[in-house]
C-alpha cells in the first residue's frame, strides 16, 4: 500500500497550485494531479497530463495515459482508455475498450464494452450498447439494449433487448421489452410497447405504439412508412409484413396490403364523427377529365342485399388467434343486420359491361379481402338521375306532342277547365296493375260516350263504349297492356271532353 499527499502553496499574488493524489493498491498510478486510484493497477499508466480521474477497482482505467476527468468504478472498467476524457464507467468491464471516446456514460457490466474512438453515448444496463465502436449519441437503458449496435447513431433504446440487433441504423427510438429487437439497418423508426416493431429487420419511418404493434411472430419484415396504434395493431397474422405505407388504428386493427388504412377490428359497430369524411377533390390536380361515368345501366345491374357479417370467419381468414379473439366476444353475441352489395357481384358487373367504376377494391394478395367504397356509388347514382331526367323530359315532350296530335286528329278543341255540364273522370290508381278503375261522370242527356286508350304513337289500343249517363266506373285489367306510357281520352257526343296520360307497369 502506498499513499502520497502533496500540497504546494505559493505566495498569493504570484501563483497558487494545489495538487492532490490518492493511491491505493499494487501498481496503482502515481503520476498526474487531482486523482484517486483504488485497486490493483488502477490508473497504472497515468502521466502528468492525466488529471481529475477517479478509478476504483482492479485494473480500472489501467491504460489511461493522458485522459482526464474520467470516473471508473468496477473491475476492468475503462481498462483500455488512453486519451478519452469526461467519461463515466460503472460496472465490471464497463467502457472496457474505450481509447479516445469522450463524454460516454456506461453503467452496468460490460456496458459500452467495445466503444473505442467515439463518444457521447449513454448505456445503462448489462451489456447495453455492448458492440458500439464508432456510434455516437446513442442512449440505451436496459439489459442488452442496443447490444449489437456498432455504427448506428442517435438511437434511443429503453427496455430489455430493445433495439437488440441494430447495427448501423440511426435515429430509431424503441421503448419496451424486445421493442424493435430485430432491426439491423433501418432508420428513423419509433416503437413504443413490448415487442413493438420487433419483427422488422430493416425499413424506415415505421411507427408502432402498443403491445405487439407491427409485430408478426416468426416473420422478418422489411417495409417502410407503416403506422400502427393499438395492441396487436398492424399486420394480419396470416398475411405479409413486407408492406409499405399502411396505417392500422385500434386494437387488432389489421392491414393486408400496402397503401391501406384500417380503423378498428371486426367487433367495431360504429365509426363516425361530427362531420362527414372529406375526400380530396381539387380541380387543380385532376387531369384527363372524361364524361364516361357509368349511370342507369350500371345501377340497374346492381343487387342490393341485407346480410350479417360472420365475424369469426373473417378473423380466422386474417389469422387472428383464438386466444386473442375470444377475449373480446361481447360485440359478436348479437349479429348486426346490414345492407349493401356483395363485392364479387359488383366486380362481375364491371367486368361484364366494361363500366367505369372504382368502388370495388379487389384483393392484392391471397390474404387480402374484397372491400367496397360505398361513397363511390354516389357518382353513378347522380349520373343515373341525370339520365332519367333526360328521359322524363323527352317523354313529357312526346306526351305533349301526342296530345296535340290527338286533339287535331279528333278535330275537337281541348277544354282547359271543367264545368258543371262537362263530364269529369279520374283513374284509381294512376298505374295500371292487376286491377284498375277509371271513374267517369257524364251530364244527363249524353247520348253516346267512348273511353279510348292510345299508345304514345297515337295508335288506338282499346275503345270502350259507355252506355250509361251519370257516374260510372270502367274496370281495366293490367294484363291487357305492356308496361309503358299511354294516353286515354273521353269522347262524349263526338266531342273530346278530356285526355290524360297513364303509366302502366
Amino acid at each position: 500500500m502506498k499513499k502520497t499527499i502533496l500540497f504546494l502553496i505559493l505566495v498569493p499574488g504570484v501563483f497558487t497550485a494545489i495538487q492532490a493524489q490518492t493511491h491505493y493498491g499494487t501498481g496503482a498510478g502515481t503520476t498526474g494531479a487531482n486523482h484517486s486510484y483504488f485497486g490493483y493497477y488502477a490508473g497504472n499508466a497515468s502521466t502528468t497530463s492525466s488529471i481529475h480521474n477517479s478509478f476504483f477497482g482492479t485494473q480500472s482505467g489501467q491504460n489511461t495515459a493522458t485522459g482526464y476527468s474520467n470516473t471508473a468504478m468496477g473491475s476492468y472498467a475503462f481498462y483500455n482508455n488512453t486519451e478519452g476524457f469526461s467519461n463515466t464507467a460503472v460496472g465490471t468491464r464497463a467502457l472496457f475498450n474505450n481509447i479516445y471516446g469522450d463524454f460516454n456514460v456506461a453503467i452496468g457490466r460490460s456496458a459500452l464494452f467495445s466503444s473505442n474512438y467515439y463518444g457521447e453515448n449513454i448505456a445503462n444496463g448489462y451489456r447495453a450498447l455492448y458492440s458500439t465502436t464508432e456510434g455516437i449519441l446513442n442512449t440505451a437503458t436496459g439489459s442488452l439494449a442496443l447490444l449489437n449496435n456498432t455504427l448506428g447513431t442517435y438511437n434511443v433504446a429503453t427496455g430489455f433487448q430493445a433495439l437488440y440487433n441494430n447495427n448501423t441504423g440511426g435515429y430509431n427510438v424503441a421503448t419496451g421489452a424486445y421493442a424493435m429487437e430485430a432491426i439491423t439497418t433501418g432508420d428513423r423508426n419509433s416503437a413504443y410497447g413490448a415487442r413493438a416493431l420487433s419483427s422488422f429487420t430493416s425499413g424506415s419511418f415505421n411507427t408502432a405504439f402498443g403491445f405487439h404493434a407491427l409485430y408478426l411472430e416468426g416473420s422478418s419484415c422489411t417495409g417502410s412508412d407503416n403506422t400502427a396504434f393499438g395492441a396487436y395493431a398492424g399486420f394480419a397474422p396470416q398475411g405479409s409484413c413486407d408492406l409499405n405505407n399502411t396505417t392500422a388504428l385500434g386494437y387488432l386493427a389489421t392491414v393486408t396490403a400496402s397503401n391501406q388504412v384500417r380503423i378498428g377490428n371486426s367487433g367495431v359497430t360504429s365509426i363516425g364523427g361530427q362531420v362527414s369524411w372529406s375526400t380530396l377533390s381539387d380541380g387543380r390536380f385532376k387531369k384527363d377529365l372524361r364524361k364516361d361515368v357509368s349511370g342507369l345501366d350500371f345501377i340497374n345491374e346492381l343487387n342490393p342485399v341485407s346480410y350479417t357479417l360472420d365475424k369469426d370467419a373473417f378473423d380466422k381468414f386474417l389469422g387472428i388467434p383464438d386466444s386473442i379473439r375470444i377475449q373480446h366476444t361481447e360485440a359478436r353475441k348479437t349479429p348486426q343486420q346490414q345492407v349493401g352489395f356483395v363485392a364479387q357481384e359488383v366486380e362481375a358487373v364491371i367486368k361484364k359491361s366494361g363500366y367505369v367504376f372504382s368502388g370495388v377494391e379487389t384483393p392484392q394478395n391471397e390474404n387480402d379481402p374484397y372491400t367496397i367504397r360505398y361513397a363511390e356509388f354516389v357518382v353513378p347514382l347522380v349520373k343515373a338521375v341525370q339520365e332519367l331526367s333526360v328521359i322524363a323530359d323527352a317523354r313529357l315532350k312526346e306526351i305533349a306532342e301526342l296530345k296535340q296530335t290527338l286533339h287535331q286528329y279528333i278535330d275537337t278543341p281541348v277544354r282547359e277547365t271543367q264545368s258543371a255540364d262537362v263530364a269529369t273522370f279520374q283513374n284509381t290508381p294512376n298505374l295500371f296493375t292487376a286491377h284498375n278503375e277509371i271513374h267517369i261522370g257524364l251530364p244527363e242527356g249524353t247520348t253516346q260516350a267512348n273511353l279510348i286508350i292510345y299508345d304514345l304513337e297515337g295508335k288506338e289500343l282499346k275503345d270502350i263504349r259507355i252506355h250509361e249517363g251519370g257516374n260510372t266506373t270502367i274496370k281495366i285489367s293490367g294484363s291487357e297492356f305492356s308496361p309503358g306510357m299511354y294516353l286515354y281520352a273521353l269522347i262524349a257526343d263526338g266531342k273530346l271532353v278530356m285526355s290524360n296520360e297513364l303509366a302502366m307497369e
